[in-house]
Formats: C-alpha cells, sequence, structure tokens
C-alpha cells in the first residue's frame, strides 16, 4: 500500500462565516477545491481531506449541551438526542457541500462520517473507522472526513473535532505532511486581532509538549471544539507521536501558498507556520 501523501485540513473558519448560521464561504470552498484538484493532477492524489463544521453544527451543539454530554452512568436525555441530531444534519449537510465541491472540479471524493465507526470514553478515541477509510484510499478514491458527534461510553456523547481526527489518522498512516488551511495566515504569538500580534514562521515543540515561543490563544463563545488552542494541541500531539517524523504547517486557505504547501510541505517566510520537534 502507497503512503499517504499528505493529509489536508480544511478549516470550520476558513470555509464558512463562523458566526453565521450555517453560512458558507462560496469562493473559498472553491479555493480548497482546486486545492485538492491540483494534488491530483500532480500525481499526489493519495491524500485524505478533513474539514471542520465552522457554523455548521457548532450553534446546534452549544445550545444542547452536546459537548457535555449526560452525568457518568446515565442514557441521554431526549433533549440531549434532539441536539446530537440537529447537530449531525447541520455537520453532514456541510460535509455534502465540501465533498460536491471536489466531484465537480474532479476529484474523485467520497464522503465518510465518523459517527458510529467512531466511539469515544471520556472524549478519548477508543475506536476509529480506520478500514473504511484505508479500503477507500486503496479503491483510488480520498476520503472526506468531518467533524462530527461520537457516541461516548462514560457520557453517552460528546463532539469529535476533525483535529482529533487528523492526529488519530496522522498515527494510522503516517503521511509525509499534515496541512491546516485556515482563515488566517498562521500561528501568532497572540491572537491576531490583538495589537502587535505576530505570526511565527516556526514553532519548535519541546518534548513535554510546551511550545518556544509561547503562544497566547482564544476561542469563540459557541465553539465547542477548542479554537485554536485546541488545533495547536493535535499539531504539537502529531510532531510528538511521529518523534519529528511528520511536519505540521499552518497556513492560509486563500493565499499563494496553500498550493505548494499541500504538495510540497514548504513554506517560505511570513507564509504560515511550521511546527517541528527540538533538535536532539
Amino acid at each position: 500500500m502507497a503512503a499517504v501523501d499528505c493529509i489536508v485540513k480544511l478549516g470550520g473558519s476558513a470555509l464558512t462565516q463562523k458566526g453565521q448560521l450555517e453560512t458558507l464561504r462560496a469562493e473559498s470552498l472553491q479555493r480548497a477545491a482546486g486545492i485538492v484538484s491540483g494534488l491530483c493532477l500532480a500525481g499526489a492524489g493519495r491524500c485524505i481531506v478533513v474539514h471542520g463544521a465552522g457554523s455548521f453544527g457548532h450553534f446546534q451543539a452549544k445550545a444542547n449541551g452536546v459537548a457535555l454530554g449526560s452525568p457518568a452512568g446515565l442514557a441521554g436525555s431526549e433533549a440531549l438526542r434532539q441536539g446530537l441530531c440537529l447537530t449531525r444534519l447541520s455537520v453532514t449537510k456541510l460535509n455534502h457541500l465540501v465533498t460536491e465541491q471536489l466531484v465537480k472540479c474532479g476529484v474523485p471524493a467520497v464522503g465518510i462520517s465518523p459517527f458510529g465507526a467512531w466511539k469515544t470514553a471520556g472524549r478519548k478515541v477508543n475506536q476509529a473507522g480506520i478500514a473504511a477509510i484505508r479500503d477507500t484510499l486503496d479503491a483510488g478514491y480520498i476520503p472526506v472526513l468531518h467533524g462530527d458527534c461520537a457516541l461516548d461510553s462514560e457520557q453517552h456523547c460528546c463532539i469529535l473535532s476533525g483535529d482529533v481526527i487528523i492526529e488519530v489518522l496522522s498515527r494510522e498512516f503516517s503521511p509525509r505532511h499534515v496541512v491546516f488551511l485556515t482563515d488566517v495566515s498562521g500561528i501568532y504569538d497572540r491572537p491576531p486581532d490583538i495589537p502587535g500580534a505576530r505570526l511565527l514562521d516556526s514553532i519548535t515543540i519541546n518534548p513535554d509538549g510546551s511550545m518556544d515561543p509561547p503562544v497566547l490563544t482564544s476561542a469563540l463563545p459557541h465553539d465547542t471544539t477548542g479554537g485554536v488552542s485546541r488545533k495547536l494541541q493535535a499539531a504539537i500531539n502529531i510532531v510528538i507521536q511521529s518523534h519529528g517524523a511528520i511536519p505540521v504547517l499552518i497556513c492560509k486557505l486563500d493565499s499563494e501558498a496553500a498550493q505548494r504547501v499541500c504538495l510540497t510541505g514548504e513554506l517560505g517566510e511570513g507564509e504560515g507556520t511550521r511546527l517541528s520537534l527540538v533538535a536532539a
């Protein structure tokens, strides 16, 4: 079985207007589909696409406490189950839109929803639907996964973020690189809307998981997946669990660098952020 060239994470904030319920950024989605199509045309077609939910799913999950689930030992209430169903209707709607645009661009994309095949215990993945993804890749298709709900053995249900999914996929498929395409140019030393925020070209990950330089992050009130902080933690985990073999790169979806970084794993100065393990 050939190696996976790249795992691409399409950020929910890049694909949608995250503050407006179920509002797509159509031009950004077209741009993302063009990038994945370019990977196929370049012969780097063995890739996996994962996208966030953005304004699809987060509002419903927040309003219905889906991330918190039920108290230990209790089955989900009728209201919680309804909230999970509403959340899934929303996230699968976005997955259909993303997959549809990819297919329009000639990408052999197949949407794969994690719910049911991926399960958690205390919000930690203890079952992952890897076989379906491997079979999809081996048959010549590109799997398109998304942030979703999951059944949880301790709290009935939880939110399974696209970032957590990417951690597991990186461990299982050992891609040459992982790319997060976001709505900003990369990782800043503080939230980019704060005056004086500075784009970091590189972040060094220490063996204990700490970052050099350190990063101050924030999250939107309705974001049930932890915002930039959770994405950074996923990137750190990928770098550490691969012993530095898998570089993680973060750049803006709507940038000239996006296509190149997915193809080559290379970023120039001011084009984004590269996370790597501290040199031994």
